[in-house]
């Protein structure tokens, strides 16, 4: 049987190494978690850049497109504006004519109520 002390300065050298390859596994964990979460970190941060890069393309598409269509927009109200005046200028009878067409079937859309009646 081995004397008490040698038993014991062997156990805390087991100890002291089973600490240190603890220790050391512990810091290559932690330097993988660190390493997953830096990438994990870039892949997300290009992702988002691509993501607003895209939608300020659209954002000018649709923005360009915007400004097109106000553009036909003035000119058709233009070309209207043309022809109502040209209608006007030839056929003043037939455009008052077609005023009063508009009135009464606005007007006769609209709801009757009775005269006595105060809720109608």
């Amino acid at each position: 049987m081995k004397p008490f002390g040698e038993t014991a300065r062997e156990t805390r050298a087991k100890a002291s190494e089973l600490a240190e390859k603890t220790a050391e596994n512990a810091r290559l964990t932690a330097e993988a978690a660190k390493a997953r979460i830096q990438d994990g970190y870039g892949r997300a941060r290009a992702a988002t850049e691509d993501f607003a890069a895209k939608a300020g393309e659209q954002a000018d598409v649709a923005r360009e497109a915007a400004g097109q269509a106000l553009e036909k927009g003035k000119a058709q109200a233009k070309r209207a504006n043309s022809k109502l005046k040209n209608a006007a200028e030839k056929q003043p009878l037939a455009l008052v004519a077609c005023a009063v067409a508009i009135g009464a079937l606005l007007g006769s859309l609209l709801p009757k109520g009775r005269k006595d009646d105060p809720d109608s």
